[in-house]
Order: C-alpha cells, then structure tokens, then sequence
C-alpha cells in the first residue's frame, strides 16, 4: 500500500523523533514547521497564513493555501474552500475544510493517491476558555499544541470545534475504506477514536 503519514499538531508531536517522520512522505499544517518540515504543507486559517506568512514563505515544500491568501506565499497552490460539507476526491478543484486542517491534509492524501495513512500528533484535545470557532489570543505558553510558541502570547487563534472534526473524520474514514485504504491513528495518547489505532514504533 502506498503510505503516508499525516503530521497533526499536538503534544504527543513532541515525543516522535523527526527520523520517524522521516521513512513516510509527509502532510502538515500550520506551524508544524517549528519542528519539522513536511513533504506536502496546507493552511486555510486566514489567522495562521496574515501572521505567519514569512516563515511559511521559509519552508521548502510544496504548499498548498486558501485562495484567498495564497497571493501571500511564494510559489503556492491555491486551495478553494467550499461550503459543502463532504470528502472531496479532488482536492486541487475543492476541500472541505472540516472544522480542521487536519481533514484537508486528509484531502490531499487521497488526491495523492494514499491508501494508508498514519496519523501522528492528532491529540484531539484542547484546553480553551471561549466558545467553539471563537477567535482568541493567546497568553503565555500553548497548552494545546508540540511547542509552548505555537499560538503563544498575543497570537491570534481560532478555537477548535471537535464534534465538527469528529463528523468530518468519520467521512474520510468513509473514502478511504470505500477505496480499500485505511487511516490509522498512530497518536500517542489520542482522545480520538474514529480510526483504528496503532503503534506508530510498529510501522
């Protein structure tokens, strides 16, 4: 099976050495960069692309960005966000975006042609005060993600809705499997139990 892995932003990213990541291309978002840079990189928070755009622009990837700020990444691929609440199975036309960026990177590996995918640092645990989908800043060290300046003092963040991700992941769970491919929680300590777990020391 050809197999990836794709990067979430959790934690748990902290306890998986780089040479892990190393033996699978890869797919990441964010600011996954602070720890590793991907293979394959997307972004659609309009947050995260205005106030990081200069160390997105210093990755060496390819980059795919919301089309309406990929004008602000060099050599970026657009990716059009459409309110249609399905797994696209071409996500060069559209993406859903899930609630999640991590559901687009499940997007694109289909695209790519994936049909085993390994989830690693997708903790699907938050510690916020506010509501589902409100902007808010951060104060001090974050919590929530590999590294205490990923949405540190002062950064603008968009608070996460895990019942939404949750309905978005069943439906990638659902393409995959209709294809005879498989995604595959690898995550140390995973609050998410909608893909099959593994040992991410056996693959």
């Amino acid at each position: 099976m050809k197999t990836c892995l794709i990067i979430g932003n959790g934690p748990s990213l902290a306890d998986i050495p780089n040479e892990f990541l190393d033996k699978y291309p890869t797919f990441g978002s964010n600011r996954v960069y602070l720890k590793y840079t991907p293979d394959y990189y997307a972004a659609v928070n309009p947050n995260v692309v205005t106030q990081f755009s200069d160390e997105i622009n210093g990755m060496n990837c390819v980059k795919y960005i919301r089309h309406d700020t990929h004008h602000l990444i060099k050599g970026s691929i657009p990716l059009y966000c459409a309110r249609v609440y399905i797994f696209s199975p071409d996500a060069l036309k559209w993406v859903c975006e899930g609630w999640t960026v991590t559901y687009v990177l499940m997007q694109l590996a289909y695209y790519y042609g994936f049909e085993r995918v390994g989830l690693v640092g997708v903790d699907h645990s938050y510690t916020f005060d506010g509501q589902p989908d409100q902007l808010l800043t951060g104060e001090g060290a974050d919590p929530n993600h590999f590294h205490p300046d990923y949405f540190g003092e002062g950064v603008k963040w968009q608070a996460p809705d895990l019942e939404q991700s949750v309905t978005h992941y069943r439906l990638a769970r659902q393409a995959f499997e209709a294809n005879g491919g498989e995604i595959v929680n690898l995550t140390i300590r995973s609050k998410l139990d909608v893909f099959r777990c593994e040992d991410w020391q056996r693959w």
